[in-house]
Formats: structure tokens, sequence, C-alpha cells
């Protein structure tokens, strides 16, 4: 399973976020290698309302149980059936 950490700009106001904060997100995807997710990973977070995508860092994790974060582990399981599933920190960087 393929991990991607970064960081993406909201464009506009909603519930939770205010436009303009930067927040972090980790996304999951079965499909490799990482070149190949750039489009897919752009297209998924600005149709959510995120931009000036910044990826800090990806990787590979073979298994669940090396991830010790419930909601990062609930991503991964999440993409196993579905391919793909994102985190995004509420919090937002200063």
């Amino acid at each position: 399973m393929l991990i991607i950490n970064g960081t993406a700009e909201l464009m506009h106001n909603d519930q939770n976020f205010v436009k303009g904060t930067r927040h972090e997100f980790t996304m999951f995807s079965r499909e490799m290698p990482f070149e190949q997710q750039l489009s897919q990973i752009e297209e998924y977070l600005v149709t959510r309302g995120r931009d000036n995508i910044e990826v800090l860092n990806n990787g590979v994790i073979s298994n669940a149980d090396d991830i010790t974060h419930h909601v990062l582990q609930q991503a991964y399981e999440k993409a196993e059936k579905d391919g793909f599933a994102v985190t995004v920190n509420h919090q937002p960087l200063i």
C-alpha cells in the first residue's frame, strides 16, 4: 500500500475549516508507483476544495499492523477495500 504525506491549502470556507489555511494530509493508495498517482492525488484533493498541494514524503506500507494511529488504521483499511483513502488533520499548520 502506498502512503503519501503532505499539506494542502483550503480554497474556500466550510463548517470545519477556514479558507487559506494549510492542513496536513495522509493518503493511502493500493495503486503504485507514486509517480503514476500524482494526477489522482491532485484530482481527489482539488474536488474537495484543496489546492497548492505539497507532497512531503511517500513510501510503502505492507501491513496495517505497522500503523499505530487509529484513524490512519481505518484509512488503510478503507483503501484496501476502495483503492484510495485520505485523512486530513483538522488542526491547521501555523
